[in-house]
């Protein structure tokens, strides 16, 4: 006899789209259409309206703007009691929920959390970067059912567990006890991946052009492409195709775009990004410790020519100097641009480096590497388990 359909709530409350979601989505995607259904409340609807998902409903999440870029104090508790009150509504209306899936990270969160408590509902957090340092996010933390993470967020995860476990516990080694937790077998690293269905066309090779692809966050380094860029311009103009995105309601720093470059084409948020990825040739990260770099795989998984900082990022430490990238000293545009003359001047590295970016990207299969994800969500039912990670409990057994 077959299992029911799992029917989860996946709770989205920002409004710009981001590598996290393209990650998620594909995540949700490795489910068996037959075995999971979703409903994505979400501050941004289009980055899920072309899911190509037979089993997924979408619904706008409504935001107050004063709250909703809040990080802390009053105005982010009210802010995440208005989110509560909005799914606690829009449950009403729904068929069952099973389980509630959190993708935007612990804190961010906090709504699922309130559901959780009040309803045993189990709950699945995502996190796709390093996570903030708070009491309420090491709460978060402790109490997930499921905990699937890149690496790189784990020393900041551990941070948040001790700030919360030395707030509550006063006689408690709150450090052991982190990573205590942390170990738990409700905790899953994993690494991202690329769908068959999503898979990037093949670049061209005939004119060097660059690809730069991320929101305008100050950390993901336009400026440093700009620099590299002017600092070139009088003895070799660059092509460069620009996609990005406009973050919304933040209250973190951000780079201006477009910008008046010569041979620059800039793209807000394009629908036909696979087109203009393929139209270029030398991807360029200029991010600060990229926790992973979904950008980069897809560059990879196109045969792009790969320019990264050497930084402690996922792809600088994956990724081998002139065989699968070309590395150059973080935030020095002037290493930055060396490394592009390199390229520009050297047609064999170009192809060399092509085909082994291939073969690095087939490593990077979503299907396999969501699976544990997949399954995860796809599983019967069980009472909540974070009870099991209650320090008063590990202390007793």
């Amino acid at each position: 006899m077959s299992n029911p359909t799992i029917h989860s709530l996946l709770f989205d409350p920002i409004r710009f789209k981001g590598g996290s979601k393209i990650a998620t989505l594909e995540a949700l995607l490795v489910c068996q259409p037959e075995n999971a259904k979703f409903t994505i409340v979400t501050a941004n609807p289009e980055s899920w309206q072309h899911s190509g998902h037979h089993n997924m409903t979408i619904v706008r999440l409504p935001t107050i703007k004063v709250l909703s870029s809040a990080q802390h104090g009053a105005a982010y508790w009210i802010n995440q009691l208005f989110y509560f009150v909005i799914l606690l509504f829009n449950l009403c209306f729904m068929q069952k929920v099973d389980k509630l899936i959190g993708a935007s990270g612990p804190g961010i969160d906090m709504p699922i959390y309130f559901l959780g408590k009040l309803l045993s509902k189990q709950i699945i957090q995502l996190i796709h970067g390093p996570v903030g340092n708070s009491r309420s996010i090491g709460y978060c933390l402790s109490n997930a059912d499921h905990v699937f993470y890149l690496q790189s967020a784990r020393p900041s995860m551990l941070t948040a567990l001790n700030t919360y476990y030395q707030a509550k516990f006063r006689n408690i080694d709150a450090s052991s006890l982190s990573s205590w937790v942390a170990s738990h077998s409700n905790y899953h690293v994993f690494v991202n991946g690329i769908s068959q269905q999503n898979w990037p066309t093949r670049c061209q090779m005939v004119l060097p052009t660059i690809f730069w692809c991320a929101s305008l966050l100050k950390w993901k380094g336009l400026d440093k492409l700009i620099t590299a860029a002017k600092l070139i311009h009088p003895t070799h103009p660059l092509i460069a195709n620009v996609c990005f995105i406009r973050p919304k309601d933040i209250s973190l720093p951000v780079s201006q775009a477009p910008q008046n470059i010569s041979h620059f084409r800039w793209y807000e948020d394009p629908e036909c990004l696979d087109d203009i990825r393929s139209k270029s040739n030398i991807f360029i990260s200029t991010s600060t410790n990229e926790p992973f770099g979904l950008s980069i795989l897809e560059a990879l998984a196109a045969g792009m020519c790969v320019i990264l900082p050497d930084d402690d990022s996922y792809w600088s430490k994956t990724l081998t100097d002139f065989q699968q990238c070309i590395k150059y000293k973080a935030e020095d545009p002037v290493s930055l641009c060396t490394a592009i003359y390199l390229l520009l001047n050297d047609r064999n590295m170009m192809e060399q480096l092509s085909q082994n970016a291939l073969q690095v990207a087939l490593e990077y299969q979503a299907e396999s590497r969501y699976l544990a994800i997949a399954h995860c969500i796809e599983a019967p039912c069980e009472q909540p388990s974070s009870s099991a990670l209650n320090p008063v409990n590990a202390e007793r057994s």
